[in-house]
């Protein structure tokens, strides 16, 4: 199959979340993996931060320093990472705050297939493919892109609940726990894609949408577009 008749939900398209910030780098990270439309797996771990967890920081995720105390850190989890990159493209909810932490903590992945375009393989985390500016391109009369607004919005806050139930940690349940919120973007992704003839979009299209839509600046600042 080619770059160009490849469709969205032909690839593993592996949908991330992270918690924590430029102080403490990932404390806690969520994926959900899309194939063929359906989940198909989801993992996610906990680790040390670089330093004490500000108390602001606790506020938004609930995660204190002493919860995370003698995990492993992050940088621990390089060939997890590339891994997923090298079997699909990545995808969160304002891709680029993953986008910041993933090269934060690694500048860029060896060698993985490119899947969009004509070269074979380039060493980079993107292309990207973003729920929130895609929501923004395809949906532009909500006027509310935060991930929980569109949760609530498209009526799927039931199943969203039912699949934390089966997949998230029990105290972890909730918005700004990183795999509910991977979860969340993931029921997001299969929304925008189930509408308006999108079920075979190319995912060139879908790449293309994700970076030419308006960025959401005006939510990057506390609470991330959540």
């Amino acid at each position: 199959m080619t770059t160009a008749s490849l469709i969205w939900s032909d690839l593993p398209l592996h949908v991330v979340d992270f918690e924590g910030s430029a102080q403490t780098g990932v404390v806690e990270y969520g994926v959900v993996t899309l194939h063929h439309g359906e989940i198909v797996s989801t993992a996610t771990r906990l680790h040390a931060p670089r330093g004490a967890i500000p108390s602001v920081d606790t506020q938004c995720h609930g995660l204190r320093s002493k919860d995370l105390s003698g995990l492993t850190p992050f940088e621990s989890e390089w060939d997890y990472w590339v891994s997923l990159r090298r079997s699909g493209l990545l995808v969160a909810h304002n891709a680029n705050v993953e986008e910041r932490f993933l090269r934060a903590t690694w500048s860029r992945p060896t060698a993985v297939p490119s899947f969009v375009d004509a070269t074979d393989m380039v060493a980079e985390w993107g292309p990207w493919i973003d729920s929130c500016r895609l929501a923004r391109a395809w949906m532009p009369t909500l006027g509310d892109y935060k991930l929980g607004s569109l949760i609530s919005l498209l009526k799927l806050g039931s199943k969203l609940d039912d699949l934390a139930t089966v997949h998230c940690p029990v105290n972890r349940r909730h918005f700004h726990c990183a795999l509910y919120d991977a979860l969340a973007s993931a029921l997001l992704l299969r929304a925008l894609c189930a509408v308006d003839g999108r079920s075979h979009l190319p995912l060139t299209l879908m790449v293309r949408d994700s970076l030419s839509a308006p960025a959401a600046d005006d939510l990057m600042q506390g609470e991330l577009g959540l």
